[in-house]
């Protein structure tokens, strides 16, 4: 594809966070981080708006899509849902101290629930934090209440999302 206008310089999330970085450090190069960038702010958009927004060809695209998605860079395409659109969602980070030998238990069953966003070990005054998506308070305090209740946690603090100054889209809220 023979395009003569010059490709146009990406000004998302992407683009700034490796703005001024040694290119050569990363395992792209500046036409993957203007495709990553496109597709972050559309996954559906298609090979060929991408080769005409960025002045390269369909080809180009598709071979270095591909090229991500086999380096395990893309890891899938997702929908961003508002769920503030559909009910009140309670967001709440809960900090959990756990005994270090029920640690991998713990954390298997804090996966394994419905609402659990994301699940890290951190460091500080607690070993895990559980990023969590409740329907309401009610099903948060009974999360808290009952199921937290399992051995080898030994201590609960809570933290609630009142509201967002930069939020995180697909948490949802």
């Amino acid at each position: 594809m023979k395009n003569d206008q010059p490709k146009k310089k990406m000004n998302s999330e992407l683009a700034q966070r490796w703005e001024g970085l040694d290119l050569k450090l990363l395992p792209i190069d500046q036409t993957d981080i203007q495709i990553l960038s496109m597709l972050r702010m559309n996954s559906r958009a298609a090979n060929i708006e991408i080769a005409r927004e960025l002045g390269i060809s369909e080809a180009t695209v598709r071979r270095r899509i591909k090229n991500l998605e086999q380096k395990g860079i893309i890891k899938g395409y997702s929908t961003y849902v508002d769920y503030q659109l559909i009910e009140n969602p309670v967001k709440a980070y809960i900090h959990l101290g756990v005994s270090s030998d029920s640690r991998d238990e713990v954390v298997k069953k804090i996966c394994a629930h419905n609402r659990a966003v994301a699940v890290y070990r951190v460091t500080g005054d607690y070993e895990i934090l559980c990023v969590m998506l409740f329907m309401d308070m009610s099903e948060m305090q009974t999360f808290i209440d009952s199921y937290l209740k399992m051995d080898g946690i030994n201590k609960v603090k809570t933290q609630i999302v009142m509201s967002p100054y930069k939020g995180v889209p697909w948490t949802g809220v």
